[in-house]
């Protein structure tokens, strides 16, 4: 009985000091903690290397002696990193390399030289005269240090950047396949389909003329859907040319019921857009902007281009809350899916205005 209860407070105690490690290595960024590891074995490699070459009654001196050195070494490393960061981000790897190479010689110089003045200090009979000839050799070890610093600093940097591309990639590569998924289910919705060939149906002994316009706009959306599967970039115009298609049926299903207006700059057709980015807005919208509204339900469509920068919008008369969380996937879909192509060039928002419900898409 007495060990059990002897044990659960150590297992405690384990796992609260594991916590408290992992809260304090949580709070620092990466850099910092491999930069106090490393030149923390630094100060230990140094001194033990040391040990063997050194006089006794002397170990505390060569102690100090080496922190001093580390000190000055992981200061001058701190002050190249901001150098690096200011200057050495968007340079090609020759550049790169010219800079690391001057930077540790004259940080290799600097070490020497302050290496040199920390020692006049503690020993008031140092003489720089006599420490001279030591300079180049301590600068140019001291330079291959930092050279090694440098090489291992960049090492990592553009490796987690790799891992970062790799890892974008990756996403991207989901939301292609999710997207895919998406337009293989506007190519065959079976709800859409049943409720057009009804329409048709119907139509035909009642006009004729207006069942051969359904036909051809049915077909004209499914040869768009079936062309375009695996394009992940389409021209504005097609895209646009396919909601038309897509809301003249539906025009003709709800007849007063749906009113439809575009409103697109013929410069801005020609651009390049995500492939079915705008039939998902708009099928949101008449799915439940009709089952809430008494009144016709108005669509806008529009597309801009203002200072190279396109903006496409669907609104459509309503309210917020008359969605339903039904369309949350879509909209996230259609944001991951901006994000990944354009990143911060790209932009999504929902917003309600003046009685309208607007999607708004900017595509720098």
């Amino acid at each position: 009985m007495a060990h059990v209860l002897t044990k659960a407070p150590v297992k405690n105690f384990d796992r609260k000091t594991a916590l408290t490690f992992e809260w304090l290595f949580g709070r620092f960024p990466t850099f910092w903690q491999v930069q106090f590891a490393g030149w923390s074995l630094y100060l230990v490699m140094m001194y033990v290397t040391f040990l063997t070459v050194a006089a006794a009654g002397t170990l505390f001196n060569l102690l100090i002696i080496k922190i001093i050195r580390t000190v000055i070494g992981f200061s001058l490393t701190c002050l190249m990193r901001v150098i690096y960061r200011r200057f050495g981000t968007n340079l090609s790897i020759q550049k790169v390399v010219l800079l690391v190479l001057g930077c540790s010689i004259v940080f290799g110089c600097v070490w020497t030289l302050s290496e040199m003045a920390a020692s006049s200090l503690r020993n008031p009979n140092f003489v720089f005269a006599n420490n001279l000839a030591r300079i180049p050799r301590n600068a140019l070890d001291y330079g291959l240090t930092l050279t090694a610093w440098s090489a291992l600093y960049f090492g990592i940097k553009y490796w987690r950047q790799w891992q970062t591309e790799r890892d974008n990639a990756l996403a991207s590569a989901a939301m292609a396949n999710q997207a895919q998924l998406e337009m293989l289910r506007y190519q065959i919705n079976p709800h859409f389909l049943f409720n057009s060939l009804n329409s048709i149906r119907a139509s035909i002994d009642e006009d004729a003329f207006r069942a051969k316009q359904m036909v051809t706009q049915l077909a004209e959306f499914l040869r768009y859907s079936l062309l375009h599967t695996n394009a992940q970039e389409v021209a504005l115009g097609e895209e646009i040319e396919a909601v038309r298609n897509y809301l003249a049926i539906e025009k003709t299903r709800f007849e007063e019921r749906l009113e439809v207006d575009f409103q697109v700059d013929e410069a801005a057709e020609k651009l390049p857009a995500p492939s079915f980015l705008l039939n998902p807005l708009v099928e949101n919208a008449i799915k439940h902007g009709l089952n809430n509204l008494a009144q016709p339900l108005k669509i806008r469509v529009s597309a801009r281009l203002r200072n190279g920068v396109l903006l496409l919008e669907v609104a459509n008369t309503g309210c917020l809350s008359q969605c339903s969380d039904g369309t949350k996937v879509g909209l996230r879909n259609i944001r991951e899916r901006i994000e990944k192509i354009y990143g911060g060039r790209g932009s999504f928002e929902l917003v309600e205005e003046g009685g309208w419900v607007c999607a708004r898409i900017k595509l720098g």
